[in-house]
């Protein structure tokens, strides 16, 4: 009898042993007040038992265990649902869902704050003691040995041949520039201010060179009027008008792919000179044309924009062969022949 009444308090004392760890880390329940709204109470604990929760649902205002949650269920529309908690040993209002919405939304938004906050107590109630797991060690990455020369040559091997895998410097880290590009085909404009016996004048200037060589090629220019001069006379006047048109040789002394150029070109062409006069009587207006040669020659400096486009600055200058006269009531009254013009403009190299 005694032996059976030991083995009983040994059983006794070791199930208390084990049981006791077991409902201290259990978690209180869920204490929901329903008040006169039994049936939100319900749909409530509905909601918490889905998600694992323990609920207890109670008519009136109890008091939630250590560490449990009471929710409170307003009595009207108008009242907030309160969550409280005596965790600290008193009731504290920790978290409530105002009177805004639907019915529904209320109830799901109040069991989202009890999940939280009894996730958030079971993560606080963690052991003290747990030390996260170190990270494995990373083992380093092996070192490629650089490439090494070969030894030299002993004197009576130098007739060999060089190994199949012969040592060679590496490669430089940088792009190695590529020679500047030399344009075959150019096409200028500018605008010529002109001076010549007559007057002066303006006019637009257009050039088409082609390049066989770096520094020696070949150009047609056109020099074309926009304005010219006008000659008064005891007669009347005369409104004066030339034209170019010429051939010449293109010399670059400076290399034609630097920032800064210079071309120069001699030439000869063809000019069109014409007269419209505009007499008071007893005179009559009378309109004269001709056609004579000229011999000129013209420097281009020049000022790289971009790779292909660079602006110029030139000058003209020659002479009309034979000269031509220009009469009033057959007396020379002016004789077209020297000319000289200044020019800015661009030339697009191609």
């Amino acid at each position: 009898m005694a032996r059976s009444i030991g083995c009983a308090l040994v059983a006794l004392l070791a199930f208390t042993a084990f049981a006791a760890p077991c409902s201290a880390e259990e978690a209180p329940p869920i204490t929901v007040v329903a008040g006169a709204r039994g049936a939100l109470a319900y749909r409530l604990s509905q909601e918490l038992e889905a998600a694992g929760l323990q609920v207890h649902v109670q008519a009136g205002p109890v008091a939630a265990g250590s560490g449990g949650l009471l929710i409170v269920i307003p009595e009207g529309e108008e009242g907030a649902i309160e969550i409280w908690s005596d965790s600290s040993g008193r009731a504290d209002l920790v978290a409530s869902v105002a009177p805004d919405g639907p019915l529904d939304t209320r109830v799901l938004r109040a069991a989202e704050l009890v999940r939280a906050l009894r996730s958030t107590a079971s993560t606080a109630g963690a052991p003290a003691g747990a030390v996260a797991p170190e990270p494995a060690a990373v083992a380093p990455a092996p070192v490629q040995p650089s490439p090494a020369a070969p030894p030299a040559a002993l004197p009576g091997e130098a007739w060999r041949s060089p190994p199949i895998r012969a040592w060679a410097p590496p490669s430089p880290p940088f792009a190695v520039p590529l020679a500047p590009r030399i344009p075959l085909v150019e096409v200028g404009f500018a605008i010529a201010v002109g001076w010549q016996a007559p007057g002066a004048s303006l006019a637009l200037d257009a050039s088409l060179r082609i390049w066989p060589s770096a520094r020696i090629g070949a150009g047609l220019l056109a020099d074309l009027p926009v304005i010219g001069p006008e000659i008064e006379a005891s007669e009347g006047k005369v409104r004066f008008r030339r034209s170019l048109f010429g051939a010449e040789l293109a010399l670059a002394p400076i290399e034609r792919s630097r920032r800064f150029g210079l071309v120069l070109s001699p030439g000869v062409g063809l000019g069109y000179v014409s007269a419209s006069g505009d007499a008071r009587p007893p005179y009559i207006d009378s309109d004269e044309s001709t056609f004579t040669a000229f011999v000129y020659g013209r420097g281009e400096a020049r000022l790289r924009l971009v790779d292909s486009v660079a602006l110029t600055a030139g000058a003209l200058g020659g002479a009309a062969i034979p000269p031509v006269d220009i009469r009033f009531a057959g007396r020379v009254i002016s004789t077209f022949s020297p000319l000289a013009s200044f020019s800015l403009g661009v030339v697009v190299q191609r």
